[in-house]
């Protein structure tokens, strides 16, 4: 009878645990959205250290701390932008190197190697595209920040 207690309790606890991690989470992503550039970016940073701190994972919420004072000693609306398309310059190369390699695998039958680079395509498509809408969203103007 106690151990199905001591059961019951372990699964409650769970579930009230992960219950509280994904709301969290959700609220956090919700609650800065309407934030851009810096200001956004130091918005997720808090409210990544409120769940680490929530979730007791110490060395996680140091971490994020340590980001946070970085970000906000360093961060620049015009150099997330420039970060932005760098990125983007990234992504397109691996696009290009994917459909490359999906042509090869074409020319030789290989359904295996199609299947994964279609794939790769793909999943490369979607970060391209998440990180042109986060560019088009970040309207550079003029930084004001003299360091």
């Amino acid at each position: 009878m106690l151990r199905n207690i001591t059961l019951l309790f372990s699964i409650l606890t769970v579930a009230f645990v992960g219950l509280l991690y994904f709301s969290t989470s959700a609220f956090a992503t919700t609650d800065c959205r309407n934030l851009k550039g810096c200001e956004r970016k130091f918005c997720e940073i808090e409210q990544q250290l409120v769940v680490a701190q929530q979730h007791g994972d110490k060395r996680k919420a140091e971490g994020l701390r340590i980001s946070l004072k970085k970000a906000k000693k360093h961060c620049t609306d015009e150099g997330l932008r420039a970060d932005l398309v760098a990125d983007i310059e990234e992504v397109e190369g691996e696009i290009t190197e994917y459909e490359a390699d999906l042509l090869k695998a074409e020319e030789y039958g290989k359904t295996d190697k199609i299947r994964k680079f279609q794939q790769k395509l793909e999943e490369e498509k979607l970060k391209l595209a998440r990180l042109e809408a986060e560019l088009a969203e970040l309207h550079v103007k003029p930084d004001l920040n003299i360091h």
